[in-house]
C-alpha cells in the first residue's frame, strides 16, 4: 500500500476583472499549491502496479496499469445488464431503471449492477435515489477504509473501474451542500488518479473543468482561500473563458 498522487500542474497568471475598473482585483496563480490529500495511505483496486509496497510517487508518476473489465459482469443477470446498458445508451434512463432494479434484489454486491442502476438515476435527474445508489455502490469498494478518531482519512480506497461514481456522489453532496465530502469525492476522482489509461488525459477532459470549478466551489463555501485559488486557476487554466467559476473565488 502506497500513497499515491496524480497531478500535472503548470505555473500560470491570470489578471481577472471582476469588480468596477478602479478596483480590478487580481488572482495570482504564480503561487498557488494544490493542498495534499489528507490520507496516509491510498490503495488503488484493480490496476497491475509497476511499484513496489512502501514505494513513493510524486506528482505526475504513473503507478501501473488498470486491469481490464470483466467480459462477464453478473452470474444470472449478464443479459439484463446489457439490455439496460443499451437503454441508458439510448437515453432511455427510466426504463433502464426498471432492468436493473429485480436483479439488486438478488446479487446485492455486484458492483455493475449498482453503478448502472445508480448512472441511471442520476441521468433521469432522480438524484434522492441516485444518492442512496452510489452510497451502496461505495460501501461495497471502499469498504476497507478507515478513519481516525477525529474523522480523518487514514487508509482510502480507489477502485479505478468506477471513478465515474466518485465523481457523481460528489456533485450531489455539493448540492446538498455537504462542501468537505463533496471534496473529498471529487478528489479521489480527479487528483488522485495514477495509472496508465489512454482514456485518462487531465489536460483534454471536459469534465476535468467542471471537476476543478466544483472543488473552488466547495473551498470558497468553506472559506479556504488557498485551495479556492488552487482550483480556479486550474479550472481557467483548461478554460480561460470559464464563467461559472468567477462566482466563488475568494480574493
Amino acid at each position: 500500500m502506497k500513497k499515491i498522487i496524480f497531478i500535472i500542474t503548470s505555473i500560470f497568471f491570470l489578471n481577472l476583472q471582476l469588480l468596477p475598473e478602479e478596483t480590478k482585483p487580481t488572482l495570482d496563480c504564480t503561487n498557488t499549491i494544490r493542498p495534499s490529500f489528507p490520507a496516509k495511505i491510498v490503495r488503488m483496486n484493480h490496476i497491475d502496479s509497476n511499484q513496489k509496497v512502501g514505494d513513493s510517487l510524486e506528482a505526475g508518476q504513473v503507478a501501473g496499469t488498470m486491469t481490464p473489465i470483466p467480459s462477464v459482469v453478473s452470474k444470472s443477470f449478464e443479459t439484463q445488464f446489457r439490455k439496460a446498458e443499451q437503454l441508458y445508451a439510448d437515453k432511455k434512463f427510466n426504463e433502464a431503471v426498471t432492468v436493473l432494479e429485480p436483479t439488486l434484489n438478488v446479487e446485492k454486491r455486484n458492483p455493475f449492477l449498482w453503478n448502472l442502476y445508480a448512472r441511471a438515476l442520476y441521468a433521469a435527474n432522480r438524484k434522492k435515489e441516485s444518492f442512496s445508489a452510489y452510497k451502496t455502490l461505495l460501501s461495497i469498494n471502499d469498504e476497507d477504509e478507515t478513519y481516525d478518531e477525529d474523522g480523518s482519512p487514514n487508509i482510502v480506497i480507489i477502485d479505478v473501474w468506477f471513478l465515474e461514481a466518485y465523481w457523481k456522489i460528489s456533485s450531489i453532496y455539493l448540492d446538498q451542500g455537504e462542501y468537505a465530502k463533496s471534496i473529498f469525492y471529487n478528489r479521489k476522482m480527479l487528483d488522485i488518479v495514477t495509472f496508465a489509461n489512454q482514456q485518462y488525459n487531465p489536460n483534454n477532459m471536459v469534465y476535468n473543468v467542471t471537476a476543478l470549478s466544483y472543488l473552488a466551489e466547495a473551498y470558497y463555501f468553506l472559506n479556504l482561500k488557498e485551495p479556492n485559488n488552487y482550483y480556479a486557476c486550474e479550472t481557467l487554466k483548461l478554460d480561460p473563458k470559464n464563467q461559472y467559476v468567477l462566482q466563488f473565488l475568494l480574493l
